[in-house]
């Protein structure tokens, strides 16, 4: 179902007036949202001390190249502005400062080692304070991955940092690339904060990322996904909807051999030790509600997530093909249980299906140092589901050479 708009709105010229418009919203957010950040972290002075006069210097300095080297066209296009000040945003996020240097790698680390000496590797009682050392946070993911850490805890560690770090951006800007990103804005993506929060972290979900984004050529890939995160196997009702059920039923084929090769290392225990340290976990998020990260649960009742988690989900079921896909991977952001920056990356392919303007504008909303802006841009992405005012020419995965026989 799509909302008649009035033939107004939809004539709305982003390259002119309405692109003006679209900017002074961009800024207002900005503006809004951005008060509590500062340059740099933990100091003083306030993004918008620093943001409005760089804004107006590059933007006036983009003028006047404009203007000298595209005279045929000389003025600054809306969507330009909105993309110079989107790009200035992830920069001074970037550079404000993000914590603790591969905090997630640490945490993977710990399970490895805690693996090898015979310790516990999962919660055992709930949480009440949040950790100093981030690398003390519990380790979620399935048994099944724990020889894969374990063999990473084997090695000196700046060289497992370094291993993981290059593995981590060669799979994601080939995710990137899968996505139909061109190899000019490819190598510059790790600077939108979702994406280089993920690779500063070391989170799992940025190398993880090509196994969502082969998903149209490659449906098992989809279901192996769940290996490290459950809830991102909520991509794999795709392949139900498309009725790809070879493809389902390699994948479930995979985690089932991949769990029956590790469970004589792991043990059966594990298993049970992994379910009661996610409920642990559950519990212990309404005592630490940093554990929440900026997931819907921190902001609305359990109900109320509920409901819009299951909207998303039929709004995928809804549409067809690729851009199906594109909307679970929105849907999985929606219906995270617990959501920080790098958990974003599977909107890609929705995002990019917006009008230039709304996309940039989204990207540097996502960029903020606040969780309430990501979810204004989730939001402008379910609208263009509606809206059609507000998408592009551009559709999800463009076409490209088969990478599988539909498994």
């Amino acid at each position: 179902m799509r909302v008649r708009l009035p033939a107004r709105f939809e004539r709305l010229d982003l390259a002119g007036s309405g692109g003006w418009l679209l900017f002074g919203l961009f800024v207002l957010v900005v503006a809004l949202a951005s008060q509590p950040a500062y340059w740099p972290r933990d100091t003083s002075v306030p993004f918008l001390v620093v943001w409005p006069p760089a804004l107006v210097a590059t933007l006036a300095a983009a003028a006047v190249g404009v203007a000298r080297f595209r005279p045929a066209s000389p003025r600054l296009r809306p969507v330009e502005a909105i993309a110079i000040a989107a790009v200035m945003l992830m920069v001074m996020t970037d550079v404000t400062g993000r914590g603790q240097f591969l905090r997630d790698l640490g945490i993977y680390l710990k399970a490895g080692h805690h693996f090898l000496d015979g310790a516990p590797v999962y919660l055992r009682e709930p949480m009440t304070v949040q950790p100093v050392d981030r690398t003390d946070y519990p380790f979620l993911y399935p048994p099944l991955t724990l020889p894969l850490f374990a063999l990473l805890a084997l090695m000196p560690v700046p060289i497992a940092q370094a291993i993981w770090l290059a593995f981590s951006l060669c799979l994601v800007v080939a995710a990137l690339r899968r996505f139909g990103v061109p190899w000019r804005w490819a190598v510059v993506a790790p600077l939108w904060p979702p994406l280089f929060g993920g690779l500063w972290v070391g989170n799992v979900s940025v190398p993880a990322l090509l196994l969502f984004a082969v998903g149209p050529w490659i449906g098992a890939s989809l279901v192996l996904a769940g290996a490290f995160k459950s809830y991102t196997g909520l991509a794999a009702l795709w392949l139900v909807r498309e009725r790809r059920w070879r493809a389902i039923a390699v994948g479930l084929a995979g985690l089932v051999l991949i769990a029956a090769v590790t469970l004589p290392l792991t043990g059966a225990a594990a298993w049970s030790d992994w379910l009661r340290g996610l409920e642990l976990y559950q519990e212990s998020q309404s005592r630490v509600p940093a554990l929440y990260g900026f997931g819907l649960g921190l902001y609305v009742p359990f109900a109320v997530y509920a409901v819009l988690a299951a909207a998303a989900v039929l709004a995928a079921l809804r549409a067809r093909g690729r851009e199906s896909l594109a909307r679970f991977g929105v849907a999985t952001v929606v219906a995270s249980p617990s959501l920080f920056e790098h958990g974003l990356l599977v909107s890609i392919p929705s995002l990019m299906s917006l009008r230039p303007a709304w996309m940039w504008a989204v990207l540097g909303w996502m960029a903020l140092p606040q969780g309430l802006t990501w979810w204004l841009g989730i939001a402008v992405i379910a609208a263009s589901w509606l809206l059609p005012g507000t998408r592009g020419e551009h559709q999800p995965w463009p076409d490209a050479p088969e990478l599988g026989s539909g498994i």
